[in-house]
């Protein structure tokens, strides 16, 4: 049998030193390499970081700011290529600046550690390159406004293929191509251009945008369109109306739901304005016995334009596809209640509008216009208290030169006159119509001896009341429990009078029955008066015909289903004679 001989191994000490050397050199070499790289970067920037394309690497704060003013001493115009055509933005137009103290801090806090907070290097990213981002400032406003003048430079608006309605026959508009430039493309390509200190930003190409409604989508809106002929879609809110005829309809129908709804949108912005409104709050200013300044209180109304559009849609739709002419729309809004309403600003009782009368007086002479403020304004602000009886002559006093008034015409003893205060009838008319809107007792009211017809604009015959002091009154009285103020609106841009009733509503309800007119009769021959005072020849209107006729018309004022009072208003209006003045002097 044989045996190995025992190995022996003999270390020495000094190679256990130099391998202990060896290992401690090891195990501390990533110290020292942190220790080292702290040292070299401390108030410099990291490896490989590099910015606006410049390897700044080591750099300190002092070459890094030199850098990024030789970068922008000649950056004062950048370039924008469209279609390669050049087209320029200057920088101070938009307010263009690079901070260079934060831009500093941008790069200079890229160290290559491990992760965000660790304070251990990572080799793996130590020699990954990094962007560092300059602090640019500019105003986003007005680049954007100078990238509008770009894109309205070089973009084409495409002109849409529509529908239309003429003499009730389905016309085909053919369109126009177009060609845009992508808004949110072109600010992405400034801005980057920016950030790289680059004169220029890359070519940018136009869009192509087809103007032209499918053929196979076109049979079917054509037969859309045709079903919408003689249609309407109506709106109502708070007793204002409005409609959007079979020609609006049709013109919003297209194959592209963005051109529709665009056109549909023209249509909801003519609906919006007429319904928005803004609160407002009450005014009510009592001074003399007499409310010196007064507005009523009001709720807002804001129009869901967005939804409005798609109620629009949807409505549009169901009417081309039922018989029926016409479809109703419920507005889409939002009401906001004033913070102090009428009510809350006087213990009167007046608290909203119980009433309204309006006449208009186009074709007046000036004369005639200045009396019917003038008397107007006498009762604006005026309250009229429970119980009492208006008088309108009593309110209005003394009408002569002396108070103001000019000689417009009037009727007296049988003729028309030029007299002091032509027109108040005008204000005694208005007044009567409001009392009757309130539904209010009338206590004395006489017709005008024949038709004027300043009272037949926009109203029936025999809703005048004529007033001539001290033998003709209108009166009514105020027969609620609670004050009522009469509000006067004066619009001589419409030729309008208007007097409002505001006060406390007992629930009455006013029915006024259409004027029936009967026993018609024409107006005599004309007369002619010879004048000595007017040459041979000359002829002078003075007086103008009218036909005669009675008109009656009932009124019944109700609450809670049960007549309060009711009363048949008569008008007798005499034919009246035309009267011209005749020459007889010398020529």
């Amino acid at each position: 049998m044989f045996c190995l001989p025992k190995m022996k191994r003999i270390i020495k000490s000094t190679d256990i030193l130099k391998f202990a050397i060896v290992l401690i050199v090891i195990l501390n070499l990533p110290l020292a390499l942190e220790v080292g790289y702290r040292l070299y970067y401390k108030n410099r920037i990291s490896h490989n970081v590099y910015f606006s394309e410049t390897d700044v690497s080591g750099f300190n704060k002092n070459n890094f700011v030199d850098l990024i003013n030789n970068k922008t001493k000649n950056f004062k115009t950048l370039t924008v290529y469209v279609e390669s055509l050049p087209y320029e933005i200057n920088l101070s137009e938009i307010n263009y600046s690079v901070d260079g103290e934060q831009s500093w801090k941008n790069a200079a806090l890229l160290k290559k550690y491990s992760s965000p907070g660790s304070g251990f290097i990572s080799f793996t990213n130590y020699f990954k390159k990094v962007d560092a981002q300059p602090a640019l400032t500019y105003t986003q406003q007005l680049l954007n406004n100078e990238v509008d003048k770009i894109i309205s430079l070089v973009s084409t608006p495409a002109v849409f293929e529509n529908l239309s309605l003429e003499d009730d026959q389905i016309v085909d508009i053919p369109g126009t191509d177009g060609y845009e430039l992508d808004r949110v493309l072109l600010r992405q390509e400034v801005h980057n251009s920016l950030l790289k200190f680059s004169l220029k930003t890359p070519n940018l190409n136009l869009k192509h945008i087809s103007a032209n409604i499918n053929s196979t989508e076109k049979s079917r809106l054509i037969f859309q369109a045709n079903s919408l002929i003689n249609k309407k879609m109506t709106i109502e809110l708070n007793g204002v109306q409005s409609e959007i005829n079979d020609q609006e309809l049709i013109s919003t129908l297209n194959d592209r739901p963005s051109v529709t709804r665009e056109n549909v949108e023209r249509i909801a912005q003519r609906i919006t304005k007429t319904y928005d409104r803004e609160t407002k709050n009450s005014v009510f200013v009592f001074s003399s016995g007499k409310v010196t300044e007064f507005a009523p209180s009001e709720e807002g109304v804001a129009v869901d334009k967005t939804l409005l559009i798609n109620k629009i849609i949807e409505k549009r739709n169901l009417l081309a596809n039922s018989n029926k002419l016409e479809i109703s729309l419920d507005l889409p809004y939002t009401k906001t209640n004033p913070e102090i309403t009428t009510g809350d600003i006087n213990n009167l009782g007046i608290k909203e509008k119980i009433g309204h009368g309006e006449s208009t007086f186009r074709g007046s002479a000036s004369t005639r216009i200045h009396n019917i403020k003038l008397a107007s304004s006498e009762f604006d602000g005026f309250l009229i208290a429970p119980g009492e009886t208006f008088s309108f002559n009593k309110i209005l006093g003394d009408v002569s030169k002396v108070t103001g008034y000019q000689q417009a015409y009037i009727i007296k003893d049988g003729q028309t006159v030029l007299g002091d205060g032509g027109g108040v009838c005008q204000v005694s008319t208005t007044m009567f119509r409001a009392a009757l809107d309130a539904g209010l007792p009338i206590i004395e009211r006489r017709s005008h001896s024949y038709r004027v017809s300043y009272y037949e604009q926009n109203s029936p015959p025999g809703l005048d009341a004529t007033v001539f002091d001290p033998t003709t009154d209108m009166k009514f009285k105020n027969d609620t429990e609670n004050y009522i103020l009469i509000q006067a609106i004066f619009n001589s841009a419409n030729s309008k009078l208007t007097f409002d009733f505001y006060g406390t509503s007992d629930g009455r309800v006013t029915t006024i029955t259409k004027p029936v007119i009967k026993d018609v009769t024409p107006p005599p021959e004309d007369a002619y008066l010879d004048d000595p005072t007017l040459k041979t020849g000359v002829v002078k209107q003075i007086d103008y015909k009218a036909w005669g006729a009675k008109v009656y018309f009932n009124y019944k004022v109700e609450r809670g289903g049960s007549v309060i009072f009711e009363k048949i208003f008569y008008s007798n209006y005499l034919p009246w004679q035309a009267k011209f003045l005749r020459g007889t002097a010398p020529a």
